[in-house]
């Protein structure tokens, strides 16, 4: 059976990684969280189908989108535009993940275009927005 987009969030929040310093290592950080835990389920790192590029992708259901530290209006360009390719092309739900400090500013521009993207479809929620980390601590001091 497939892994929830439930469970899988679920497992990020337990998820403590350690000597993570790139988006790099935190992929692989929570890509071996994932496929220790998710033992039934396939778990694949840097998934490609066509346009569609993603960080983690869970049974082909759920694509992980990671991001280290959104501090630039061009990081966030650059996945809101991944966003929108995800729209048009990905079926399953996708979970974008902030680590690490971020501007606040920036979040709130991809809290709303998440909010938007889940307004297209009525009957289920498809996009969600994890925080973990520094980013999750200063979401809860604001």
């Amino acid at each position: 059976m497939a892994a929830s987009t439930r469970e899988i969030k679920k497992l990020i929040d337990s998820w403590h990684p350690r000597g993570c310093k790139t988006e790099k290592d935190f992929e692989r950080s929570l890509h071996k969280h994932l496929e220790n835990n998710l033992t039934s389920s396939e778990v694949i790192m840097q998934y490609a189908s066509g346009r569609i590029k993603g960080d983690i992708v869970v049974d082909g259901k759920v694509l992980i989108e990671i991001k280290y530290c959104l501090k630039s209006t061009g990081q966030l360009q650059r996945l809101l535009g991944q966003l929108e390719l995800y729209a048009d092309g990905w079926s399953g739900k996708v979970i974008v993940l902030i680590n690490g400090d971020s501007q606040r500013d920036l979040m709130n521009s991809l809290t709303k275009k998440i909010e938007k993207l889940n307004e297209r479809d009525f009957f289920e929620e498809k996009y969600f927005l994890v925080l973990h980390g520094a980013a999750k601590t200063e979401e809860v001091s604001a």
